[in-house]
């Protein structure tokens, strides 16, 4: 066993090597010309047996490639482990059958090091191995086997100044090399009692990261390895309403896991209180009632936006709608806690909700539509105008306070965001049309229909933009908006048998991106929807099936290993599993799970791996 655990801490250390490669995606993000930071790199040698390793081993040296030549030399070397070989074991005599089976006392543990250590001056971790023989859960000091040293990567060089510049100025100087960080979690006990989860990445503020704090946020993460020392569990995690009851309903269903806090936030009935919010560490014996908001009713939680987990300055927070019977149907964020659940507020006044309200997250918390047409931010503690971001300066609130003047009626048909971008559809005057707010206070807007209104919506985001459903002066298109505030039309599309303009495109199985090929569904023939693709290099839009028929009418679409899978109706199969490459010969039915004409009645896809998990009808019975 001994010699498994030292065999696999070498195959752990070896994945530090791809921090070099990390280092280097980190540093091709920034802008300017410039040569890049010193790369780090990782060489291994065998260790013959001596007086330290007795079975012998490997050598494991850490340092940057200052000379560029690929290779650690010793002079680079700025850290090394030694991970040794287990000592192989004599026979022992023949045991008598034991009565009973011991438990398995083997533990991995971690010790996180704080920068400054003597052992990582960086930070970093320890991973201690051994056998817990007291078996109190924990690995003393006399019962660790071995322990070796993961270190985080040391700041990178700043780059060399740009090159010279028009009229013959400086260029700007590089960015300095953001350091690669490694750390650890502890997997939910309820999937995995005993293991650990180790995190690589980079300290370089991609997303909602923020760049050289010294601690690996989720966005910032490049790659992990979950180690789990028994078998995965499974099993019921609640028994809301004890007996034969439901403890989950229509319209009280929400749920959201919470990475960090490794909990479950779930709406769910117990039959005494309505439907209230629930919390759970993930097995039946730890999910409880957290809170009952509306003691006279069911407050619903999540009925309108759902649970949404969200990493805010001041850790992890989940932001839902709720109804106290008091107030009505408003914002609440919770963070997992009864104290910590509350509703969100404005200047003191409530934040109403209505059915059409859609939320995402931007700039360290969240953007919403409310009921009275306001778009707001929050984290939770401070709550304002999505023009009055905090980190927006001064002068920026200046400006967009007079871009902005008159924009009314946020969000109905569009919202959406990524770590930057923040794109919503709002009226100005009697049209509806998108627009694009940046965390750098940029504010971009477009009058896609100068006749009327555009009502953008189906947002797919692509580099440097996003491609969107907007209404033009011949019926509902494809339009891409760049990221500068410029447009161009994508697709010109009409009905085939009609002539007229179509109406619509995207509603059911929505926009994908396949590398260059955008996929989406639009009623152009008949009474069903095609399946549609079009190139953005080559401009080219084709209908990809005349068989396939109704692409995505239940299930929508899921892109997963360079194909998108959807449900779909097709002559012999009735409605199954269809999937696309975006091409007319990779357009195909994949699957028949109920022989015949008889529908599998497909209601969603999710891809874990290299699989593709949905439930279905098959023999009659749900699967």
């Amino acid at each position: 066993m001994f010699t498994f655990i030292q065999t696999f801490l070498l195959v752990l250390a070896l994945t530090f090597s791809t921090y070099s490669l990390v280092q280097l995606d980190s540093l091709s993000a920034q802008s300017g010309a410039r040569i890049d930071a010193q790369e780090m790199l990782v060489r291994t040698e065998g260790r013959v047996a001596d007086s330290i390793c007795t079975e012998g081993g490997a050598e494991i040296y850490i340092g940057n490639d200052r000379n560029s030549d690929g290779y650690l030399d010793e002079d680079e070397v700025t850290s090394s482990t030694k991970v040794c070989h287990g000592k192989e074991g004599l026979s022992g005599p023949q045991g008598n059958p034991g009565s009973t089976l011991q438990p398995d006392l083997s533990r991995i543990e971690i010790e996180e090091l704080g920068i400054g250590s003597e052992t990582c001056p960086t930070g970093g971790i320890l991973i201690h191995s051994g056998l817990d023989t007291d078996a109190d859960g924990q690995l003393s000091q006399d019962e660790r086997e071995s322990s070796e040293a993961l270190c985080d990567g040391l700041v990178g060089s700043n780059g060399n100044n740009g090159q010279t510049g028009m009229n013959g100025a400086q260029g700007e100087p590089g960015s300095q090399g953001a350091p690669a960080l490694v750390d650890h979690r502890q997997p939910s006990p309820a999937v995995c009692p005993s293991g650990l989860i180790l995190r690589f990445g980079v300290d370089d503020g991609v997303g909602e990261g923020v760049a050289f704090d010294q601690h690996l946020h989720n966005d910032e993460v490049r790659s992990s390895i979950q180690i789990c020392s028994t078998p995965l569990l499974y099993g019921p995690i609640s028994d809301f309403a004890i007996g034969a009851a439901n403890g989950l309903t229509t319209n009280c269903d929400a749920m959201v896991w919470m990475v960090e806090q490794q909990r479950l936030l779930t709406a769910g009935v117990n039959g005494i209180d309505g439907c209230e919010l629930w919390v759970s560490e993930g097995f039946e014996s730890s999910t409880q009632l957290l809170l009952d908001i509306n003691p006279s009713g069911d407050a619903l939680p999540g009925q309108y936006i759902g649970l949404n987990a969200v990493q805010t300055a001041y850790g992890e927070r989940v932001f839902f709608d709720a109804d106290d019977g008091v107030n009505g149907r408003e914002l609440w964020v919770s963070d997992a806690t009864v104290t910590g659940t509350e509703r969100v507020a404005n200047n003191g006044g409530s934040i109403p909700l209505s059915s059409s309200a859609k939320l995402v997250q931007w700039g360290q918390g969240v953007v919403f539509n409310t009921a009275n047409d306001a778009l707001i931010w929050t984290d939770g503690i401070t709550t304002t105008t999505v023009f009055s971001h905090p980190s927006f300066s001064p002068s920026q609130q200046q400006n967009l306070d007079t871009l902005s003047l008159g924009i009314a009626t946020f969000a109905t048909e569009m919202l959406h965001s990524n770590a930057s971008h923040l794109w919503f559809s709002a009226k100005a005057g009697n049209d509806i049309e998108p627009y694009l707010l940046t965390l750098d206070a940029e504010l971009h807007s477009w009058d896609l229909n100068p006749t009327g209104a555009s009502r953008p919506n189906a947002p797919l985001l692509i580099e440097d933009g996003l491609v969107a459903v907007a209404e033009a002066q011949n019926g509902r298109q494809l339009v891409r908006l760049s990221n500068n505030g410029s447009l161009s039309w994508l697709t010109t599309l009409q009905h085939q048998g009609t002539g007229n303009p179509t109406t619509h495109v995207a509603e059911h199985l929505g926009i994908h991106q396949l590398g260059n090929l955008i996929v989406f569904d639009a009623l152009t023939s008949g009474v069903d929807p095609q399946v549609w693709s079009h190139n953005l290099s080559s401009g080219q839009t084709q209908i990809l099936s005349a068989t396939i028929v109704a692409p995505g009418d239940w299930a929508g679409g899921l892109v997963h290993q360079q194909r998108i899978w959807f449900d779909c109706v097709a002559p012999n199969v009735a409605h199954e599993i269809c999937s696309t490459d975006g091409t007319v010969s990779g357009t195909r039915v994949e699957t028949d799970l109920r022989a015949g004409m008889a529908s599998s009645n497909i209601l969603g896809f999710a891809s874990h791996g290299g699989a593709v998990v949905l439930p279905c009808i098959r023999s009659n019975r749900w699967n």
